[in-house]
């Protein structure tokens, strides 16, 4: 990829989405939208369509304005994508870092206890976590980002693997660098990009994720999240045949997941790693 003209058309209006579904998330308290947890009693019994009564995306069966729920759900979207982003790419990144330049033992170790956890199927094991540990936002968080740690040691072992052996690396040992400054000073900013990169893919999972866990109603009751929008009008669409409180949810979703992934492909391409080997 080379400058901003390589995301072309489709890579500019993904982005503009996602610039715009992110400053709503970050400005809801300030945007002129209705109180998300109002409830308008006058639609109340008939699920009013986009349009009625003021509300420009409609009501839930529960008289919610549509587009104020979307809006704050995307908040929590927001701190999912980035807690997971942070999280499991310094956790799993550090763990690929150290085994693909110490290598021996360490690399044996580190790497045997990431195959541990690729074991398990990560939905399950995602499950079993907020289960155990209780469906509060930080919690979902934790779990996604344990989920995702060993992707993120993977790929950064095998960027290290590829830049261990670089001329570049080999000359600061020959200087007498020590092995601290040579990671931090000569790998590390090498993989943190490509490493960077990857982890766009990993937003988009983890915001469906935690979408997949609203709709199954293993999250927090109190939170709005666009999956919990989803799981609510799956009901109305099924008990009265209302489909715009699960579809235009759904959507956002959807196309939000897509921007995601539509870029970090993008930014991928331009950091491979594929001489490494995974």
């Amino acid at each position: 990829m080379s400058g901003p003209r390589g995301l072309g058309p489709a890579g500019w209006v993904c982005a503009a989405w996602l610039v715009l579904v992110s400053g709503a998330a970050v400005l809801a308290p300030w945007l002129p939208v209705d109180d998300p947890e109002l409830t308008d009693f006058s639609v109340l019994q008939n699920n009013a369509s986009p349009g009625t009564g003021g509300h420009l995306l409609g009501t839930d069966q529960n008289g919610f304005d549509i587009l104020s729920r979307l809006v704050w759900g995307g908040r929590v979207s927001l701190v999912v994508a980035f807690g997971v982003l942070a999280l499991g790419m310094t956790v799993g990144g550090t763990i690929g870092l150290i085994a693909g330049y110490a290598r021996g033992r360490v690399e044996a170790v580190l790497m045997g206890a990431v195959d541990i956890l690729l074991a398990f199927p990560a939905l399950l094991l995602l499950i079993a976590i907020v289960a155990f540990v209780g469906a509060d936002l930080e919690n979902v968080v934790l779990g996604i980002s344990l989920v995702s740690i060993p992707a993120f040691a993977r790929i950064a072992r095998a960027t290290t693997l590829t830049f261990a052996s670089r001329d570049f690396v080999l000359a600061a040992r020959a200087a007498g660098a020590t092995n601290r400054r040579i990671v931090l000073r000569e790998i590390l900013p090498n993989v943190f990009l490509p490493l960077l990169a990857f982890g766009l893919l990993i937003v988009a999972i983890a915001i469906v994720a935690e979408g997949s866990l609203a709709f199954l109603g293993l999250t927090s009751q109190d939170t709005i999240s666009w999956g919990g929008m989803i799981n609510g009008g799956r009901r109305a669409l099924q008990q009265e045949d209302i489909a715009h409180t699960s579809l235009i949810p759904a959507f956002v979703m959807f196309f939000t997941v897509l921007s995601v992934n539509f870029l970090g492909d993008r930014f991928r391409a331009a950091f491979d790693v594929r001489d490494a080997a995974l």
